[in-house]
């Protein structure tokens, strides 16, 4: 609960713009198929709007922040798009975010959970959890049959969570899904703000009747951060 509604308080108050560098070696093993997207990407927060470069003097598109705006808050309530294209590009972003903030029933208990949640999983402390204050907590979460039996062939579900003791920022969150989805994303502080610093994504992709299938791999890093206070752009300007 602490966690989720520290999220939702560092997305409620990022950065109006971001800039930086990211790295994304996408790869399909077994076609022995790999390559590496590297851009420049400039952002408005509000509505995910950036300019997207591809390095070193590429292409410059008005889209998505790639892949994924570094200000996104895992805990949130959100839509995932991620398709992943060895022959062409990624096209990556998340949408629809809500971010979840809860009331703390007792006002006095400390618990690094999201409550809400936990009414549909089973969370167990992993083994390098520890309470102490400059430590975090690790908390692996299942899923209750009745909810993997109710949820959509696209719904992913939570399984793995890292919490900074001392912000009570996670610094790690993690999805799995079908078809061997992994959905997860690393966090850090930067000049004061909480950003994804590394996504990762992959999925098995099947031929119609699934004959025949295709498991991609996606690895985002994120580097050389900026946050100006005016827009980087006039395109993004707002």
């Amino acid at each position: 609960m602490h966690s989720a509604n520290a999220a939702a308080a560092a997305w409620r108050s990022r950065p109006a713009y971001v800039t930086y560098h990211v790295t994304t070696h996408v790869s399909a093993p077994s076609m022995h198929k790999e390559r590496d997207i590297v851009r420049y990407v400039a952002a408005r927060t509000s509505d995910d709007t950036a300019i997207v470069q591809d390095l070193p003097k590429g292409r410059v598109q008005v889209t998505h922040a790639f892949p994924l705006l570094p200000t996104f808050d895992a805990l949130s309530a959100f839509t995932l798009t991620w398709q992943t294209r060895l022959h062409d590009t990624l096209e990556s972003y998340v949408h629809d975010v809500q971010p979840l903030e809860y009331t703390d029933p007792t006002n006095s208990v400390h618990a690094d959970v999201v409550v809400v949640r936990l009414r549909a999983y089973r969370a167990t402390y992993a083994a390098d959890s520890t309470d102490t204050p400059s430590g975090h907590t690790h908390l692996t979460m299942e899923p209750y049959q009745w909810l993997k039996e109710k949820a959509s062939k696209d719904e992913f579900f939570l399984d793995d969570v890292v919490i900074d003791n001392a912000t009570d920022l996670p610094t790690h969150v993690s999805y799995s899904g079908p078809d061997g989805l992994v959905f997860a994303v690393d966090y850090a502080t930067i000049d004061g703000h909480w950003v994804v610093n590394h996504a990762h994504y992959e999925q098995t992709s099947y031929a119609p009747l699934r004959i025949g299938a295709v498991h991609g791999i996606a690895d985002a890093t994120y580097d050389q951060f900026t946050f100006p206070a005016a827009a980087p752009d006039p395109r993004i300007a707002g």
